[in-house]
């Protein structure tokens, strides 16, 4: 198969194939550099529905062409017989699901990867646009081996989606409200697919697949909408990262992590916590900025501040923690990125947000305090066995929500142990109720903890 020919580019080969569209590799002929153009395919009819696909590609991905990791586009036309086409940065093949399908990757890796390819998703919804397709074969590696999100070509704008009829969607990264049709794409739904395309990393194969299974479309299809999410059964996989995976993968679009910044949150808080190497989050563009989570203390130096255009530091690691005055007092981790040009150490033009790794100060009733002796370091791995998970309920009461749980079995020396999954809190407690100040949308995760067993997580949020 050869490229058509396009002036000022020379055909050098063929790369793939898609939906609509064929992608061949070009060299442009000044500035001389390696080229990927992508053109609707000569046996599609170019419909208003394929050419308003394509022109909507076009636009998102040259208004977030600056994001290291997306793939910029160049420039854009229309072929001699009529056929649009899109000049874009080269990256090598293989995309990024090749790459892990026989080798998965060293999970600080895949870790790294999801911080950065929330920071494109994340830069993207700011800017109004939902991508609806992310996978794994939708990311491609760069000259430099930094992931590269691609194919805007079923995106839209988050004002617009409740209009289109006609949505396509790549079934094993999916999530269940777009299956069933009561969602044509949301900030949630691409949250779901991220978390996917992250346990694919980790895995080597979609989170609802079955090896040597019934891999159909239809089998597919129940699994993800009734099958609870699964964990990846990574021996090396820090706890934490299980459950902000499943997270992810919730069934309510409620439960899942509210924005892909809170997801790249997540994410540096298990690479702090595991002492892997520090990803920094990049985020910029238009668009309005999420809510602040208000905190009251006024000696909460680490409270969340947001301003665009933003570069988020990775967490840095947790040292050793000093004695406090009281017990129970989380610890807070906080890092800032600053970039020094020039030999003048001139401050880089932009701002730097710092964000609060976990928080909670005096705005939250952590329940009656533990001796030190029988705190458990966070991330621990459970026992093996389960007991079944609590009931847990939330309700807000003025400017508090109010969490209430049980049904699990206590017995003397078992403890709740708690995580909010909004901002990585944690603490334990033997009551049955935690009271948490906050305005905006509160998740709670709940387990019982004993030496001979724990239970399931039991989670909820309340907005």
């Amino acid at each position: 198969m050869s490229g058509p020919p396009i002036p000022g580019y020379h055909y050098l080969a063929h790369l793939g194939s898609g939906g609509f569209a064929d992608v061949f590799l070009y060299e442009q002929q000044w500035p001389r550099q390696k080229v990927a153009i992508k053109v609707v395919r000569p046996d599609i009819p170019l419909s208003d529905r394929e050419k308003a696909l394509f022109t909507s590609e076009a636009n998102a991905m040259a208004l977030l062409a600056d994001h290291p990791y997306i793939v910029s586009v160049m420039t854009a036309g229309v072929t001699r017989d009529g056929r649009p086409y899109l000049v874009m940065r080269y990256c090598p093949p293989p995309d990024l699901g090749v790459r892990v399908r026989a080798n998965p990757m060293p999970v600080a890796d895949a870790v790294s990867t999801g911080i950065k390819l929330a920071s494109a998703i994340e830069t993207a919804h700011r800017s109004g646009i939902v991508h609806r397709d992310i996978k794994p074969s939708n990311v491609l590696v760069t000259v430099y081996s930094e992931p590269a999100l691609t194919d805007f070509g079923i995106a839209g704008g988050l004002h617009d989606l409740e209009g289109d009829h006609d949505v396509r969607i790549s079934y094993p990264w999916s999530p269940p409200e777009m299956l069933n049709g009561r969602s044509n794409g949301s900030v949630a739904s691409d949250v779901y697919s991220l978390g996917a395309t992250i346990w694919h990393l980790l895995v080597g194969r979609s989170p609802f697949s079955i090896p040597q299974g019934d891999n159909s479309t239809r089998a597919l299809t129940a699994r993800i909408l009734h099958a609870s999410p699964p964990a990846t059964h990574r021996p090396d996989a820090p706890p934490a990262l299980d459950r902000l995976l499943q997270q992810c993968l919730a069934k309510d679009p409620d439960h899942r992590p509210a924005t892909a910044l809170e997801l790249a949150l997540g994410l540096q808080r298990i690479e702090a916590a595991a002492g892997f190497p520090r990803t920094p989050i990049a985020v910029e563009g238009g668009g309005s900025e999420p809510p602040p989570f208000r905190v009251d203390d006024p000696d909460d130096v680490d409270a969340t501040r947001l301003k665009p255009p933003t570069a988020v530091s990775a967490l840095a690691p947790v040292p050793a923690a000093a004695p406090t005055a009281g017990p129970g007092r989380s610890r807070r981790r906080t890092a800032a990125l600053w970039t020094a040009l020039g030999t003048g150490a001139l401050l880089a033009v932009g701002a730097t947000l710092f964000l609060t790794a976990g928080s909670g100060g005096a705005d939250q009733d952590r329940g009656t305090p533990l001796p030190p002796s029988s705190q458990r370091t966070p991330g621990d791995p459970a026992p093996q066995a389960l007991l079944p998970a609590p009931s847990l309920s939330g309700q807000r009461q003025d400017g508090w929500v109010r969490f209430t749980w049980g049904g699990a079995d206590r017995q003397a020396g078992d403890t709740w142990q708690w995580t909010r999954t909004d901002t990585g809190a944690e603490g334990r407690t033997v009551r049955r109720s935690l009271r948490l100040r906050a305005e905006g949308r509160v998740c709670l995760e709940v387990r019982l903890v004993s030496d001979r067993a724990s239970s399931a997580w039991a989670d909820d949020c309340v907005r």
